[in-house]
């Protein structure tokens, strides 16, 4: 009977040992070897909506990764999906490959800003955008690169560029654009502006 009591007590000290180490390991946390290089943060399908003071939605970004490099001060975009919010009509959608947030490391400092806090937005690779108009039709360009101004409210390429509404079909080298009044400028005085019109779309 001794044997029994004195064999359940040491697995009874066994055991509060075990646990007490478990204990004192847990107050120290996981240890992480430093990163000497790759990207201070990361997120995955990542969704961030920024809204004015007034509470009015100005910028929803979503993308299948969105990491600051520290190194460089930028933070790079897979798959971005861009929306631009107005007050005067629809908002712009913007989608393209690969896409860069540049200045004041806008991400880290304030995340529910970092479109805003952005000097420039650079979108790259299959850039697609769209907007539907008053009239229910939508107006779409596609290009290679885009710059955009969060700020100013403006974007603007170099690249070429093709444009697609309810009245034809316009390629040009270069564009120009007012978010804000959806006011388009395309082509530069070097290049032409090819334009196919639709029949039923004339007066």
């Amino acid at each position: 009977m001794l044997r029994y009591w004195l064999l359940l007590f040491g697995l009874a000290a066994l055991l509060l040992s075990t646990l007490d180490l478990g204990l004192e390991a847990g107050r120290e946390g996981p240890r992480f070897e430093a990163l000497a290089r790759g990207p201070a943060l990361l997120m995955e399908t990542a969704e961030i909506t920024e809204f004015s003071l007034a509470g009015a939605r100005r910028f929803a970004l979503t993308a299948k990764t969105i990491a600051h490099q520290p190194a460089t001060g930028e933070t790079a975009l897979t798959e971005p999906t861009l929306v631009l919010f107005n007050d005067t009509g629809e908002p712009w959608r913007l989608w393209a490959d690969q896409g860069r947030l540049e200045g004041s490391e806008a991400l880290l400092k304030s995340p529910d800003r970092a479109v805003a806090n952005s000097d420039r937005v650079t979108l790259d690779g299959a850039v697609r955008a769209e907007r539907r108009r008053d009239d229910g039709t939508i107006l779409r360009f596609r290009t290679d690169h885009l710059n955009l101004y969060p700020a100013a409210q403006y974007a603007d390429s170099s690249a070429p560029v093709i444009i697609d509404s309810a009245e034809g079909h316009t390629e040009a080298e270069g564009l120009s654009l007012a978010l804000g009044v959806g006011f388009l400028t395309l082509g530069s005085a070097e290049q032409r502006v090819h334009s196919t019109f639709y029949p039923d779309s004339l007066p």
